[in-house]
């Protein structure tokens, strides 16, 4: 985590009243105070996976970026992201992931059905992705490493338009620190944006009181300025 926060620090992220590593408020924390801003270099979009993927153009945002971090993860410490790569929890436990002994217990339920056939259609992707790949990725990239990859986006992800407002088509963004707080329905944070979609930030700022001890939550509503 220290590692983590000091990437986040470098790279011209801050963070005050707050424990990251128990999502705590240290002290009290009031309305309009920024406690994080987070500098939107630090975050992964579809933008960046497809400088490094840019003969893929017409694979969808979803599944370039889940290459892209599948890809960065492979990298180990030569990622320029293996701070916030290391943090991701390693076992996802969605149903993506359980055994097939386990599967039967969601039978006669509509959730079994959807889980079969998404899972069916994202290995389908995968299929028709690695082949597209060099040789060497090609045995890298794993359908297990590919799933953890795409499922970290599905859990983990925002809308792009939270660096470039004027973004029309879909795509998402993985967000160091906006993605560490739980959420919370009615909690007052505002999310301010600063800067252009290169050099710019994203700064949270409080619509309330947190007594210090207290977890933070986020709020993940409609709130962008």
């Amino acid at each position: 985590m220290d590692e983590y926060l000091d990437w986040i620090a470098r790279n011209g992220g801050s963070y005050s009243k707050l424990d990251f590593r128990r999502v705590h408020a240290t002290e009290t924390v009031y309305p309009n105070d920024t406690f994080a801003t987070v500098p939107f270099r630090v975050t992964i979009t579809e933008k960046v996976a497809r400088k490094t993927f840019a003969d893929l153009s017409d694979v969808s945002c979803r599944n370039v970026m889940a290459l892209f971090v599948a890809y960065q993860s492979l990298l180990g410490d030569q990622s320029f992201y293996a701070p916030y790569l290391n943090i991701l929890p390693k076992q996802i436990l969605t149903p993506f992931f359980w055994e097939t002994e386990d599967l039967h217990y969601l039978d006669q339920t509509n959730l079994a059905t959807a889980v079969r056939e998404r899972k069916l259609n994202i290995f389908n992707d995968y299929e028709a992705l690695v082949v597209r790949l060099s040789a060497e990725l090609r045995t890298k990239i794993t359908w297990e490493l590919f799933l953890w990859a795409y499922t970290v986006l599905t859990s983990r992800a925002f809308p792009y338009t939270l660096i470039d407002p004027t973004h029309t088509e879909p795509s998402e963004v993985l967000f160091p620190l906006v993605d560490s707080l739980n959420h919370k329905p009615n909690t007052k944070i505002t999310w301010v944006r600063s800067g252009d979609d290169q050099s710019g930030s994203l700064s949270f700022v409080s619509g309330q009181v947190f007594n210090a001890g207290e977890e933070m939550f986020n709020n993940y509503g409609p709130k962008v300025k």
